[in-house]
């Protein structure tokens, strides 16, 4: 039975490059011996709608959290903050308006619902005469995890089977889960409590396909 799944993966290798993310991260369960493994958060953004959305979103709150933080602090002209997990792709449905569960079959497949939480750290330069409002700019960081594995009861949303078809394989040592992990920053300006002016990407390396593949709290 392994031997067929295995045969349905390179099949979908090689006539599904939409499937990129998903297949690798399934390759993975079968063969990295349940090492972490890391993806990349800004394929997902770019990719999938409500990746785009889960970003946007957690801008937003980020930049009324550091207005709200930068009051608290006694109006520090730099600070950091760290913020708590947050569900994306929760049950709760007003959360998974805000942060949804993934939209395209090659994300749900490759991390579903996931946790991600954010980190920032910010400068404000205040003009001491008081005749423009502050102006704010952040380093904000997406921290994202999920744990790779099939759940007994679940199905897979496309194809209908029952998880625990894949999930067995754990059970007698033939795959293992694992931890995916990712992050990805931005920096981030606006001025007084206007949220949402500009997002820019950090400058690194370029996010290629996958290699294996043939909320803040208000804490200072």
């Amino acid at each position: 039975m392994r031997a067929a799944w295995r045969l349905a993966l390179e099949a979908s290798e090689t006539v599904r490059p939409d499937m990129a993310d998903g297949n690798g991260a399934y390759r993975h369960y079968h063969e990295g011996k349940g090492k972490r493994r890391r993806f990349s958060y800004d394929r997902y953004v770019r990719n999938d709608k409500h990746g785009a959305q889960t970003l946007r979103n957690a801008i937003l709150e980020a930049q009324g959290a550091a207005n709200k933080l930068w009051q608290a602090s006694g109006r520090k002209a730099s600070f950091s903050f760290t913020g708590p997990g947050i569900r994306c792709g929760s049950k709760d449905p007003n959360l998974a308006r805000i942060y949804p569960y993934p939209s395209s079959e090659n994300w749900q497949k490759a991390i579903g619902a996931h946790w991600i939480w954010l980190t920032g750290d910010v400068t404000v330069d205040v003009d001491p005469q008081g005749k423009r409002p502050p102006n704010f700019t952040m380093q904000l960081t997406l921290h994202a995890e999920d744990r790779y594995n099939f759940n007994p009861n679940d199905h897979d949303i496309t194809t209908g089977l029952a998880d625990k078809l894949n999930g067995r394989f754990v059970v007698v040592g033939l795959a293992h889960e694992y931890t995916s992990y990712s992050s990805l920053t931005r920096r981030v300006a606006w001025s007084g409590s206007a949220a949402g002016l500009s997002a820019t990407p950090h400058q690194g390396p370029r996010s290629r396909q996958p290699t294996d593949n043939r909320r803040p709290s208000n804490r200072l």
